[in-house]
């Protein structure tokens, strides 16, 4: 497995990733992407014989990012590291890619010295398979954002060294 930056030939195929998780995921589009890329703090792909099967986004302080959720941890934390969101294929999905990331993302928060990686998880409707993931990464809710009568999410962090 092969994390590399994000390029120009990546975007199509992180497109029609994105779309295929759109259930759980906001919509990208091309010009969207790369505003999220530029504002990022980390752009990364997951490559096997040169075809992307993965992509992570995440975001440091202070980025323009219009997100809720961002915003409530940019609102309450000087610095962290939001994890904004990690597709990875359904094809290469229990392969162990999603926590190869996550551990890329910690190993990267401890080089960086970042005190805590960030991220949601939809309660409503139920994201348990999220919920799980989180937890075996010591990730512990923090708050709850009402986005709407039908969508609630779990704001949570882990606390990364000392």
């Amino acid at each position: 497995m092969d994390i590399q930056n994000i390029e120009t030939q990546h975007l199509s195929e992180i497109l029609v990733l994105n779309e295929i998780s759109v259930a759980v995921l906001s919509p990208l589009n091309r010009e969207k992407l790369l505003h999220l890329i530029s504002q990022s703090q980390l752009a990364k792909v997951v490559l096997i014989e040169n075809k992307v099967v993965a992509f992570l986004l995440a975001f440091g302080a202070k980025a323009d990012y219009q997100s809720i959720n961002y915003q409530w941890f940019n609102a309450r934390y000087e610095a962290f590291l939001y994890i904004d969101r990690i597709v990875v294929s359904q094809a290469y999905r229990g392969k162990g890619i999603a926590t190869e990331m996550y551990n890329y993302l910690v190993a990267y928060a401890v080089s960086a010295s970042l005190p805590r990686l960030v991220a949601e998880i939809d309660i409503q409707p139920p994201n348990n398979a999220s919920l799980k993931f989180h937890q075996r990464f010591e990730f512990v809710e923090v708050e709850q954002l009402i986005h709407s009568e039908n969508k609630i999410v779990s704001l949570q962090s882990r606390s990364i060294g000392g």
